[in-house]
This record gives C-alpha cells, structure tokens and sequence, in this order.
C-alpha cells in the first residue's frame, strides 16, 4: 500500500471497512483526489516541466499500474508535493461531509 493510498484510507476513516470494500470505495475516491492534485500542479510546473509531464501521462496511459512513475514525478519536481495532497485530501473530506449533511437535512 503506497502513502497516497495509506493517508487517504486513514484521513477518510476507512480502515474498519471490510477489506474489499475499503478498496473499492478508495479506488473511486482516489480517482478523484488524483484529478485534484493533477490540476492544481499542472499549473506550478513550467511549460517544459509540462510538456516532459504530458509526454510522463502518455506513457503510463499505456502502461497498467505505472501512476506511481507520476507521483514520483510530481514530488521531484514540486517542493511542497506532499501538502499539496494533504490539502486535496482534506478539501475532499470536507466537501462530502458538506454534501452528507445536505442530505440528511433533506431526509
């Protein structure tokens, strides 16, 4: 289990989640945290950063299970990377606490 994965299930709470069930809803949480983080340091890195990262995704596209090769990527070449998904993390924690509790008001 890589960290990206460990924080996610720990910050969400999913640890008590049988098995099978913990990777399925992190699958489809990681999803969308991964976007998050790739859009927001799509634009801290330069055009040539970029264009290396796009040519990075292109390859991976390819490849199952590379997107470590992106994460790897993204730390080397953004300081403050692991904030970066720290924050993205907690935005989505917050945001789906806030949809949560809409819905329960509406019950």
């Amino acid at each position: 289990m890589d960290i990206l994965q460990k924080n996610i299930i720990k910050e969400l709470g999913l640890e008590n989640l049988p098995e099978d069930k913990r990777e399925e809803v992190y699958l489809r949480i990681s999803k969308i945290i991964y976007q998050n983080i790739i859009i927001r340091v799509v634009e801290i890195l330069s055009e040539e950063e970029q264009d290396e990262f796009n040519k990075l995704l292109d390859e991976v596209a390819q490849e199952e299970g590379e997107s470590d090769k992106v994460l790897e990527f993204l730390m080397a070449k953004i300081n403050n990377f692991d904030d970066i998904v720290a924050e993205e993390i907690v935005r989505f924690k917050e945001e789906s606490e806030g949809v949560m509790q809409e819905l329960k008001k509406e019950e």
